[in-house]
Protein backbone atom coordinates (compact mmCIF):
# COMPACT_ATOMS: atom_id res chain seq x y z
CA UNK A 1 0.00 0.00 0.00
CA UNK A 2 2.88 2.35 0.80
CA UNK A 3 4.44 1.61 -2.60
CA UNK A 4 1.14 2.41 -4.34
CA UNK A 5 0.88 5.75 -2.54
CA UNK A 6 4.49 6.57 -3.46
CA UNK A 7 3.78 5.68 -7.09
CA UNK A 8 0.68 7.89 -7.08
CA UNK A 9 2.72 10.77 -5.60
CA UNK A 10 5.42 10.31 -8.26
CA UNK A 11 2.80 10.26 -11.03
CA UNK A 12 1.20 13.43 -9.67
CA UNK A 13 4.59 15.18 -9.52
CA UNK A 14 5.33 14.06 -13.08
CA UNK A 15 1.93 15.34 -14.23
CA UNK A 16 2.58 18.71 -12.60
CA UNK A 17 5.99 18.92 -14.29
CA UNK A 18 4.40 18.06 -17.66
CA UNK A 19 1.75 20.74 -17.19
CA UNK A 20 4.46 23.28 -16.32
CA UNK A 21 6.46 22.30 -19.42
CA UNK A 22 3.37 22.64 -21.64
CA UNK A 23 2.65 26.07 -20.17
CA UNK A 24 6.25 27.18 -20.83
CA UNK A 25 6.06 25.88 -24.40
CA UNK A 26 2.79 27.74 -25.00
CA UNK A 27 4.32 30.98 -23.65
CA UNK A 28 7.40 30.56 -25.83
CA UNK A 29 5.29 29.96 -28.95
CA UNK A 30 3.15 33.00 -28.23
CA UNK A 31 6.26 35.13 -27.76
CA UNK A 32 7.68 33.92 -31.09
CA UNK A 33 4.35 34.58 -32.80
CA UNK A 34 4.11 38.11 -31.40
CA UNK A 35 7.68 38.84 -32.54
CA UNK A 36 6.80 37.71 -36.06
CA UNK A 37 3.60 39.77 -36.14
CA UNK A 38 5.35 43.03 -35.24
CA UNK A 39 8.29 42.43 -37.60
CA UNK A 40 8.56 44.67 -40.65
CA UNK A 41 10.18 41.93 -42.72
CA UNK A 42 12.91 42.46 -45.29
CA UNK A 43 11.32 45.33 -47.20
CA UNK A 44 13.16 46.17 -50.42
CA UNK A 45 15.98 43.82 -49.43
CA UNK A 46 13.43 41.06 -49.94
CA UNK A 47 13.57 41.65 -53.70
CA UNK A 48 17.24 40.74 -53.77
CA UNK A 49 16.59 37.68 -51.64
CA UNK A 50 13.78 36.63 -53.98
CA UNK A 51 16.05 37.10 -56.98
CA UNK A 52 18.77 34.98 -55.36
CA UNK A 53 16.23 32.28 -54.52
CA UNK A 54 14.90 32.35 -58.09
CA UNK A 55 18.44 31.96 -59.39
CA UNK A 56 19.09 28.99 -57.15
CA UNK A 57 15.85 27.28 -58.12
CA UNK A 58 16.47 28.01 -61.81
CA UNK A 59 19.94 26.46 -61.63
CA UNK A 60 18.52 23.45 -59.79
CA UNK A 61 15.92 23.05 -62.52
CA UNK A 62 18.53 23.54 -65.25
CA UNK A 63 20.62 20.79 -63.68
CA UNK A 64 17.71 18.41 -63.17
CA UNK A 65 16.18 18.84 -66.65
CA UNK A 66 18.96 17.12 -68.61
CA UNK A 67 19.18 14.38 -66.01
CA UNK A 68 15.44 13.85 -66.31
CA UNK A 69 15.63 13.85 -70.09
CA UNK A 70 18.40 11.25 -70.00
CA UNK A 71 16.42 9.17 -67.50
CA UNK A 72 13.51 8.90 -69.92
CA UNK A 73 15.76 6.91 -72.22
CA UNK A 74 16.01 4.08 -69.67
CA UNK A 75 13.53 1.42 -70.78
CA UNK A 76 10.62 0.79 -68.45
CA UNK A 77 11.48 2.88 -65.40
CA UNK A 78 12.89 5.94 -67.18
CA UNK A 79 9.68 7.96 -67.40
CA UNK A 80 8.91 7.21 -63.74
CA UNK A 81 12.40 8.34 -62.71
CA UNK A 82 12.08 11.54 -64.74
CA UNK A 83 8.66 12.33 -63.30
CA UNK A 84 9.93 11.65 -59.78
CA UNK A 85 12.89 13.97 -60.29
CA UNK A 86 10.64 16.71 -61.64
CA UNK A 87 8.26 16.30 -58.69
CA UNK A 88 11.18 16.42 -56.24
CA UNK A 89 12.51 19.68 -57.70
CA UNK A 90 9.01 21.17 -57.78
CA UNK A 91 8.40 20.13 -54.15
CA UNK A 92 11.64 21.75 -53.02
CA UNK A 93 10.75 24.98 -54.84
CA UNK A 94 7.18 24.97 -53.52
CA UNK A 95 8.26 24.40 -49.92
CA UNK A 96 10.65 27.36 -50.19
CA UNK A 97 7.91 29.55 -51.65
CA UNK A 98 5.41 28.54 -48.97
CA UNK A 99 7.90 29.42 -46.23
CA UNK A 100 8.87 32.74 -47.84
CA UNK A 101 6.47 34.85 -45.71
CA UNK A 102 8.00 33.37 -42.55
CA UNK A 103 11.55 33.95 -43.78
CA UNK A 104 10.62 37.51 -44.72
CA UNK A 105 9.13 38.27 -41.31
CA UNK A 106 12.15 36.77 -39.56
CA UNK A 107 14.41 38.96 -41.69
CA UNK A 108 16.41 35.99 -42.97
CA UNK A 109 18.71 36.75 -45.86
CA UNK A 110 19.28 34.40 -48.77
CA UNK A 111 22.17 32.54 -47.13
CA UNK A 112 20.14 31.82 -43.98
CA UNK A 113 17.15 30.66 -46.03
CA UNK A 114 19.32 28.42 -48.19
CA UNK A 115 20.96 26.87 -45.13
CA UNK A 116 17.58 26.17 -43.48
CA UNK A 117 16.06 24.77 -46.65
CA UNK A 118 19.00 22.52 -47.41
CA UNK A 119 19.35 21.20 -43.85
CA UNK A 120 15.63 20.33 -43.75
CA UNK A 121 15.25 19.34 -47.42
CA UNK A 122 13.89 15.84 -46.82
CA UNK A 123 11.17 16.89 -44.41
CA UNK A 124 10.22 19.95 -46.45
CA UNK A 125 10.09 18.04 -49.76
CA UNK A 126 7.94 15.37 -48.13
CA UNK A 127 5.67 18.11 -46.79
CA UNK A 128 5.31 19.87 -50.15
CA UNK A 129 4.98 16.77 -52.38
CA UNK A 130 1.20 16.34 -51.98
CA UNK A 131 0.64 20.05 -52.60
CA UNK A 132 2.84 19.91 -55.69
CA UNK A 133 0.53 17.26 -57.12
CA UNK A 134 -2.64 19.07 -55.97
CA UNK A 135 -1.55 22.41 -57.44
CA UNK A 136 -0.94 20.72 -60.81
CA UNK A 137 -4.59 19.66 -61.14
CA UNK A 138 -6.52 22.04 -63.43
CA UNK A 139 -9.40 23.97 -61.81
CA UNK A 140 -8.78 22.32 -58.42
CA UNK A 141 -5.16 23.42 -57.98
CA UNK A 142 -5.70 27.09 -57.17
CA UNK A 143 -8.05 26.15 -54.34
CA UNK A 144 -5.30 24.05 -52.76
CA UNK A 145 -3.12 27.14 -52.35
CA UNK A 146 -4.88 28.29 -49.18
CA UNK A 147 -4.63 24.80 -47.69
CA UNK A 148 -0.93 24.66 -48.57
CA UNK A 149 -0.28 28.04 -46.92
CA UNK A 150 -2.10 26.93 -43.78
CA UNK A 151 -0.23 23.65 -43.69
CA UNK A 152 3.06 25.51 -44.12
CA UNK A 153 2.45 27.11 -40.73
CA UNK A 154 2.08 23.69 -39.15
CA UNK A 155 5.21 22.42 -40.90
CA UNK A 156 7.01 25.50 -39.65
CA UNK A 157 6.19 24.78 -36.01
CA UNK A 158 6.94 21.06 -36.35
CA UNK A 159 10.11 21.12 -38.47
CA UNK A 160 11.80 24.52 -38.26
CA UNK A 161 10.78 25.56 -34.76
CA UNK A 162 10.22 22.40 -32.73
CA UNK A 163 9.34 22.59 -29.07
CA UNK A 164 12.75 22.81 -27.47
CA UNK A 165 11.95 24.90 -24.43
CA UNK A 166 13.32 23.55 -21.18
CA UNK A 167 10.95 23.02 -18.28
CA UNK A 168 12.69 25.72 -16.26
CA UNK A 169 12.64 28.40 -18.97
CA UNK A 170 10.22 31.29 -18.74
CA UNK A 171 9.94 31.37 -14.98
Amino acid sequence: AVAAVAADDAAAASGAADAKLRANLARAKLARLEALEISDGLGLRGLGVAASRAGTLASLTATAAPVGAAATLVPGVGPVLAASLAALVASYALSWELLDPYFDKKGFGYEQQDKIMWSNRFALCAFAAPFTVALAVPLFGPFATAVAQGAAGTALWRVLEPDDVDAGEGE
